[in-house]
């Protein structure tokens, strides 16, 4: 793993980025009111942009019954959201190319992800998730200019990647692109969001992003650093090999892992070959100063193939009317009533939240036993998590009371990709396209049967529940309703912080003598920012079962085979030999990671040391991986 940052010299970048700092601090943008300065919304009349192709409105399927909290903020029934890109066209500007905007209102999902991580300080950007990848590679290839070609390469494949956020009202969020008129413009927007360091360790960079100041913004949703922990950022022998860490920083309600991990491969997969080629911007223009005006990206950008909301590309019931959808409806509240749960860590506050990330990997050698180990048990490493979880969490935290009459439930989420719909001409995969499931375990230990049955069979129920949620035909429904339910809760959540934030920001003006006047168009604006009330997605007289104790002990994050997306075989020049994921939390916040990569292991776990009592999560850490050696190494104590 990566070298403590106690040892770190001075870091350094090769080339810094024009307005951005070389190291991460907040940026200019206010988070804290409750007003448009959230983000760059210039109001209606959109600051000189005109609409030249307006989306089609028609909303996702289902969404005339489902969209009920919009429909009444807009105070017209069945009214409802439809989520297309929309093109504007810069006015008054006498460019030799159109300068052109795209917009897309954010889906329910993506919306309780991106309200989710406005806080305040360090509570800012919650579950802003980075990736690190440590490698080895050539110096020749490491070559600022090429790591900036290629970085522009994948801003154009991705253009979330290079959007920022609008933000009008709860329901009116949008992703905002700016496609570059030049190849110099679209050099110059990926040299803004990337970052080379040198005399940097990973470990210290990581701790930077998850308990520092918040990399992102509304303006910048994703980040590219290459660092290496050298002196130099490249050495004068062509040949020799040097370490480098890869990091790619990106907003949760911009993507998820998966969408990572494949843009990860893209940028390695180009990195090992000669040259971006077919990018659609010429870099010897651009390097030379040569009719740059003139050296425009031939490829003309549809927005039909612009990364979609997840919620317009679920596969749900075509016929379904009214009553399908409350069907559904009740189906989904019957489902959500049998989720039990009554565990949970015991929670402290001993300061600021910390995170830490401890991170264990296993020899090649000892993978393969434990992969064979599942197998012939008709498991895999992720069920056999899910167990080792819950019986970690019985073996150290000993015997309760009470809490023995309730089950232990753990929730994952669920990747939804595979039930999308399949399109003619593929749209950008980089997007948000997760659910949600639970896996509920008993609270108990049997002493008359082996440690080991105890396991595998626990192992049995995890792949039952797992199957039963994948392979439900109600999962594109459940999934919707999913997203709307937690959609509205963010609202919520995030109305009561932005009164709570204007209460204080009153009480501040106040004390600095503020007219009464602006103070009293203060109030109007928060006055109308209440005018939002969020809807339950059920319905009041839908008869469901009585709402059981839901408490989760925590979440688990199982990326699978990641060899499976990297093609190791085709960087040549680089060997990739380490990767670590997590994001930014919640105070009291606790994940676990698990994955192959590189022919190994890892298991990973992201947790506040400072939300829990003193010892009680490492504790459950300790029994986890001795859980490893004890029931996939089949080690004798």
């Amino acid at each position: 793993m990566a070298d403590s940052p106690s040892a770190s010299p001075a870091p350094s970048t090769v080339f810094s980025t024009p307005t951005l700092s070389s190291t991460f601090t907040t940026p200019s943008t206010a988070f804290t009111t409750p007003d448009l300065a959230k983000s760059p919304f210039s109001g209606s009349s959109e600051g000189g942009w005109k609409l030249v192709q307006q989306g089609g409105g028609v909303p996702p399927n289902g969404f005339t019954h489902l969209d009920t909290a919009f429909a009444k903020e807009q105070e017209e029934a069945g009214r409802a959201r439809s989520f297309e890109w929309e093109i504007y066209q810069q006015i008054g500007v006498k460019d030799s190319q159109p300068r052109l905007r795209y917009k897309r209102r954010l889906g329910p999902t993506e919306v309780s992800y991106y309200l989710g991580s406005r806080g305040e300080g360090i509570e800012g950007g919650v579950n802003d998730m980075y990736l690190h990848i440590g490698f080895k590679a050539r110096s020749s290839l490491l070559q600022p200019d090429r790591l900036l070609e290629i970085w522009t390469e994948l801003l154009r494949r991705h253009t979330l990647l290079a959007s920022s956020v609008e933000f009008e009202d709860y329901y009116n969020i949008r992703f905002c692109y700016d496609r570059p008129a030049t190849p110099i413009e679209a050099r110059e927007k990926a040299r803004s969001l990337m970052e080379i360091r040198v005399g940097e360790y990973a470990q210290g960079q990581i701790s930077t992003h998850l308990n520092g100041s918040r990399t992102l913004s509304d303006q910048r949703l994703a980040y590219l650093v290459i660092s290496t922990p050298e002196s130099t950022f490249t050495s004068p022998d062509p040949s020799a090999e040097q370490e480098y860490d890869f990091f790619l920083f990106s907003t949760h309600f911009l993507g998820d892992g998966m969408a990572l991990h494949a843009t990860a491969n893209e940028f390695f997969t180009l990195l090992a070959e000669g040259s971006a080629v077919g990018t659609g911007v010429n870099v010897d223009a651009v390097e030379t100063g040569v009719n740059v005006d003139r050296a425009e990206a031939k490829e003309e950008l549809d927005a039909s193939k612009l990364a979609p909301a997840m919620e317009s590309k679920l596969v749900t019931k075509e016929k379904w009317g009214r009553m399908g959808w409350s069907a559904a409806k009740v189906e989904y509240a019957n489902e959500q009533a049998k989720l039990v749960g009554g565990h949970a860590f015991p929670r402290a506050r001993l300061g600021t939240r910390h995170t830490l990330v401890p991170t264990v990997s296993y020899p090649a050698e000892q993978t393969k036993r434990i992969l064979a180990v599942c197998k012939s048990h008709a498991s895999t490493i992720a069920h056999a998590m899910f167990a080792l979880s819950n019986i970690a969490y019985l073996r150290s935290a000993g015997k309760e009371k009470d809490e023995g009459k309730l089950p232990v439930m753990l929730y994952s989420a669920l990747n939804v990709r595979p039930f999308l719909k399949k399109e003619t001409n593929p749209v950008d995969w980089y997007h948000i396209a997760i659910g949600y499931y639970n896996v509920i375990l008993p609270s108990f230990l049997p002493f008359s049967v082996p440690p080991a049955s105890t396991f595998w069979h626990r192992c049995v129920i995890v792949k039952s529940q797992t199957n039963r949620a994948v392979k439900t035909p109600f999962l594109a429904s459940r999934a919707m309703l999913m997203a709307l339910e937690r959609e509205g809760r963010s609202i919520g959540w995030e109305r009561e912080d932005d009164e709570r934030r204007a209460r204080e920001a009153s009480k501040m003006v106040e004390g600095l003598g503020i007219s009464g006047v602006e103070l009293g168009q203060a109030k109007e604006e928060m006055e109308e920012m209440k005018e939002v009330r969020v809807e339950k997605v059920e319905e009041k007289d839908i008869n469901v079962r009585p709402k059981a104790p839901s408490t989760a002990l925590m979440g688990l994050s199982m990326l699978g085979n990641l060899d499976g997306i990297y093609q190791h075989k085709d960087y040549h020049g680089i060997q990739l030999h380490s990767l670590t994921t997590g994001s930014r939390q919640r105070p009291g916040a606790i994940l676990l990671f698990a994955y192959t990569f590189a022919g190994k292991l890892w298991i990973s776990l992201g947790y506040d040391s400072n939300g829990f009592e003193k010892g009680a999560v490492e504790s459950w850490w300790n029994e986890l991986l001795k859980g490893v050696d004890e029931f996939l190494l089949e080690k004798e104590e």
